[in-house]
């Protein structure tokens, strides 16, 4: 279900087979991962995502410049977006840090380093527009 609402903003997606890829959605021109968060948009002043991700965005752009990335989140009060940016603008935007997380559904608790995103910079996705 997911796929398909993605799909009115990205375009045709193909889902990455990998359980574990770094993006859950890609096509030509984006990769899109997507995460599912059962909290309201604002509870905190930022959302986060493991940074081993925008290590695989660094690649991946280094490989081919033209390609776009964003992660969207789904909470309980709707679907947000960020795209990728290739350098951090210190505490602008984002930044870098080690944070305790839930993994696996919330069966264990494991340390890792993660990007924040403060709210400022995230859209709503039913507000935010790409070329396609």
């Amino acid at each position: 279900m997911v796929k398909r609402t993605l799909e009115d903003t990205f375009g045709e997606l193909t889902q990455d087979p990998e359980r574990y890829a770094s993006f859950d959605f890609f096509n030509d021109s984006y990769f899109v991962e997507h995460k599912q968060r059962n909290l309201k948009f604002g509870r905190y002043d930022s959302l986060m995502f493991e940074y081993s991700k925008y290590k695989t965005y660094l690649a991946k752009k280094k490989e081919n410049p033209s390609l776009r990335f964003f992660i969207v989140w789904s909470l309980t009060d709707g679907k947000y977006v960020w795209e990728f940016e290739d350098q951090f603008r210190g505490d602008d935007a984002v930044f870098m840090t080690d944070a305790d997380m839930c993994v696996n559904r919330g069966t264990h608790v494991q340390n890792s380093t993660v990007v924040k995103v403060f709210n400022e910079y995230i859209s709503k996705l039913d507000e935010f527009y790409v070329y396609i």
